[in-house]
């Protein structure tokens, strides 16, 4: 699939999907980086934006806004397929999220990176987010 059907698909997916960043506050920042067989890949297919704006929208953007990211997340494009197959719930998300991490396969990774102190990340309710998600 190219970068622009790609992020068509997750345009459709991460917006409506509020509770994926339930318990933070306006201004939580995810950045996504999209390789195509593994998170090592130095070859980057697609890097986008989830940002909270409100707390019932988020907001999706290539382009970086105008907030520091607290987590860059890598998936492999087949790894980020699969978890947002069927439009599932925050909580399935997750719970797939944790699977693929657990139990990668090739083409099938996931990793990420803190990008904050922790002490900064549990007072925009990153404390509250683990707990709820089992993190």
């Amino acid at each position: 699939m190219n970068s622009e059907e790609l992020y068509s698909k997750f345009q459709l997916f991460f917006p409506n999907q509020i509770d994926l960043m339930r318990h933070l506050h306006v201004n939580a920042c995810w950045e996504y980086i999209i390789t195509q067989y593994s998170t090592k890949d130095m070859d980057i297919k697609l890097k986008f934006f989830l940002f909270k704006i409100s707390n019932e929208t988020l907001g999706i953007s290539k382009t970086k806004p105008d907030i520091n990211p607290d987590l860059i997340l890598y998936f492999t494009e087949r790894a980020i397929l699969s978890m947002i197959e069927g439009n599932p719930s925050a909580e399935e998300y997750y719970t797939r999220y944790r699977s693929v991490m657990e139990h990668p396969q090739p083409g099938i990774e996931v990793d990420n990176k803190i990008n904050k102190p922790r002490l900064k990340l549990w007072q925009i309710g990153y404390k509250q987010w683990q707990k709820d998600f089992k993190f």
